[in-house]
């Protein structure tokens, strides 16, 4: 979404939520974000944010005070995020709640949907973006409990109308002389009854619209018959009341003897229709501007009656398309059973209200992943299906994706920290507060040397550090100290952190206390073959990080916003703002990286369709850059895993990044003897051949020197070979030889017709 997209989403939602300032409660158990998250939210001054930094101290300020939303994390000391909204929800609190965390796992988002959170969002990525879907979401759920409170009102306030109104009941002769006056003249208009028996009705209509009654009585006359007609009639305080009035003629004796008249005042009734007209309108923006996706459907029939824009963006099809369509057309065939999709009959048979996770199908053939939540409601003698549909796909994959990454970052007990290029420390996880005593919180921006460096080894750190800010790597045994000043012997990792332009901005280091080796000299030499063995894994994941480090770097973003905000008129300060969110970006690249590269060879090979894969790999670029996607691999099922789309990811992106006058990417495949090539190829600059040689190598490229060795990873994880078979100038190709029978005696590919 671009940055006017973003402007024009939150300026409408600014404007919903103007008229009262929304009292937010935001939980989280890190007191740093909270700050950060507090400042984002308040600065448009249309939240009051409030903040607990536990479940227990959220439940206790809800007890004092009344809050429009509530706003947490999942994963808190004591009760999570979700265990408080049950908790809220089982005492009867209905408020919005909003999951605000960095957790991806696919359980948590299914289990927030179904615990009936009103919206899932991540804290990773954009400040910008990520705070104004906050404030979008918090918009949305106050707005939404606001604009039902009303509604509520005004059906009331219709129905006590209906309910009290009386009518007027006149008869006249034949001259137009009120013979009759029921009671009810008095509160409609005003008069006694009895002083207006005798009198001429003439002179209580309007003078415009004596004319047309006139006409009306003389037909009614005419034609013994009777009729209806609108006209304004005079109140007692000479203002005049819109009324509907009705006739019929009076017998006796076979004679018409004169007119029964029943008038009710409609002037309300008129100015609660126009009300009711704008606020149609006014839900029916709402209806259309919702983020997620609406689709409305007969339940008997399963036609769609109706759907918001969300809904056309979603399947890739116009509303005139949609409406009158099935709606079991929606969805992939295995969903469906019998004549409705599953999730349809389930929503209709227990009359909706709850969440279920679905597949739907878009005009391309495309599947993504939805989670639904429908309700039934009535409309006139119809009952309609509602249904909320809100897109997953992305979650699911950014859960998958990190399952493998957060096992292993939960399994690391080495000291992990990172430095600025002027040794400050900026990260410090668990297991470094564990080895050194020291709270994150204590030593976050103070000197790496001050905190664990002893006496003896200052020199040495110093070398250590020098050497690092010339780009090379360091390992060995360095003497720290504990925070009681006690010395210990450590082995230490040490690497540079570069950003895109092989800038160095900063240091991570990786430390393992081997205090108990030294002590264990009958067995130096299996315990030197330890720490050689330990120094080859830490290669690999000298760059993760935990959960922490992604939270701090949303709190850094965040004060990054912040000040970008209030400095914009320095344009220095604000390109080194612009530089740190560089240094961010990068830090999450690299952990991007190493979590594809863990990856590769952990999942059991099976057989996949690789033009799902592609077209999946090319889905997650919001903008190809004008490049047309040509996939002619339909049929083609392959030996590989889920990694495979990482594979068509990277390439894809090498194309947009690097191939400047790119227009066309084509994937396509050809069976040869005992083997098939698997083409990707673009019409862009292609590859200069005095670098094709070092294409695949770690570190080699203008970028992180990752994605191309990643992609020979994968290929040799799968047995496959791939090389680079371009030509410099015309097009980039790379070419992927499948051998059809594994070194396992496996099918290494079908060809399905």
């Amino acid at each position: 979404m671009t940055k006017a997209e973003f402007a024009s989403i939150s300026g409408a939602y600014v404007n919903l939520c103007r008229e009262k300032v929304i009292r937010v409660l935001h939980v989280d158990d890190d007191a740093d974000f909270l700050a950060v998250a507090k400042q984002c939210l308040e600065e448009p001054g249309l939240f009051e944010v409030e903040t607990a930094l536990s479940a227990e101290e959220a439940l206790s300020k809800l007890r004092d005070a009344e809050y429009d939303v509530i706003v947490a994390d999942y994963k808190m000391p004591g009760k999570t995020g979700l265990e408080l909204l049950r908790e809220l929800r089982r005492n009867g609190n209905n408020i919005p709640f909003i999951l605000f965390t960095c957790k991806g796992k696919e359980e948590i988002a299914i289990e927030a949907l179904n615990s009936g959170v009103f919206r899932y969002v991540r804290k990773e990525g954009h400040p910008e973006a990520t705070y104004a879907e906050l404030k979008r979401s918090i918009c949305e759920a106050a707005k939404g409990q606001r604009a039902e409170k009303l509604l509520r009102e005004a059906e009331n306030r219709l129905r006590l109308i209906t309910e009290n109104i009386q009518e007027i009941l006149l008869l006249v002769d034949r001259d137009l002389v009120i013979t009759y006056a029921s009671a009810s003249v008095k509160w409609v208009l005003g008069y006694e009854p009895d002083k207006i028996v005798g009198k001429s009705i003439t002179e209580f209509i309007h003078p415009d619209d004596l004319p047309t009654v006139l006409s009306a009585i003389e037909k009614v006359f005419m034609d013994c018959s009777g009729g209806k007609l609108e006209l304004c009639c005079k109140n007692a305080d000479g203002s005049y009341a819109l009324m509907d009035g009705a006739s019929k003629v009076l017998m006796g004796d076979g004679k018409v003897a004169g007119i029964i008249i029943t008038a009710h005042d409609i002037t309300e009734q008129k100015r609660i229709e126009q009300a009711l007209k704008e606020s149609e309108e006014k839900y029916r923006a709402l209806f259309e501007e919702a983020l997620d996706a609406i689709f409305v459907a007969d339940a008997e029939t399963g036609i769609l009656v109706d759907c918001n824009r969300a809904a056309t963006e979603l399947v890739g099809r116009s509303k005139s398309e949609l409406i009158g369509m099935h709606q079991c057309f929606l969805h992939p065939p295995e969903s469906i059973d019998g004549k409705f999709s599953k999730s349809f009959m389930r929503h209709c048979k227990e009359c909706g209200g709850f969440s279920v996770e679905e597949q739907i199908i878009t005009k391309t053939g495309e599947i993504r992943d939805v989670s639904i939540k429908a309700n039934l409601i009535e409309v006139g003698s119809k009952k309609l299906l509602f249904g909320v549909f809100r897109d997953i796909t992305d979650v699911k994959r950014v859960s998958e994706r990190n399952r493998l990454q957060a096992r292993l970052l939960n399994a690391v007990g080495q000291a992990i920290i990172a430095t600025d290029v002027k040794g400050r420390i900026v990260y410090w996880n668990r297991g470094a507060e564990k080895l050194y005593g020291w709270k994150e919180t204590e030593v976050l921006w103070r000197y790496i040397n001050d905190v664990i460096s002893a006496e003896s080894a200052k020199e040495q750190a110093k070398s250590v550090m020098d050497q690092l800010l010339k780009g090379e790597h360091w390992s060995g045994e360095f003497i720290a100290k504990k925070r009681d000043g006690n010395n210990f012997p450590t082995i230490m990792t040490y690497s540079p952190i570069v950003d895109d332009r092989k800038k160095i901005i900063g240091t991570i280091c990786v430390a393992t206390d081997i205090s108990e080796q030294k002590w264990m000299q009958q067995v130096t030499n299996e315990a030197l073959q330890k720490v050689v063995e330990l120094n080859e894994k830490l290669h690999v994941v000298e760059s993760l990080t935990r959960h922490d480090i992604r939270n701090k770097l949303s709190a850094l973003n965040g004060y990054i916003y912040i000040l970008k905000k209030r400095l914009g008129d320095k344009p220095e300060i604000l390109q080194q703002l612009k530089d740190a969110e560089l240094i961010s970006q990068q830090i999450l690249r690299i952990i991007a990286f190493e979590k594809t590269y863990v990856q590769v060879g952990s999942e059991e090979l099976s057989y996949v369709d690789v033009e799902r894969y592609i077209n999946e790999a090319a889905s997650l670029f919001s903008d190809l850059k004008g490049a047309t996607l040509v996939n002619e691999c339909r049929g083609l099922i392959v030996l590989a895993d889920s990694v495979l789309r990482q594979l068509f990811y990277n390439l894809i992106d090498n194309t947009l990044k690097y191939g400047k006058k790119t227009s066309k990417i084509r994937v396509y495949y050809k069976e040869e003897e005992n083997h098939l090539k698997l083409v990707y190829e673009d019409d862009g600059i292609g590859i200069p051949e005095n670098i094709k040689k070092h294409l695949f190598q770690e570190g080699y490229g203008t970028g992180t020197g990752y994605g191309l060795y990643l992609i020979k990873k994968i290929c040799q994880a799968y047995g496959w070979a791939i090389e680079e078979t371009g030509k410099e100038g015309e097009c980039a190709q790379f070419t992927i030889t499948i051998p059809k029978i594994t070194k396992d005696g496996k099918v290494g590919y079908k060809l399905n017709s």
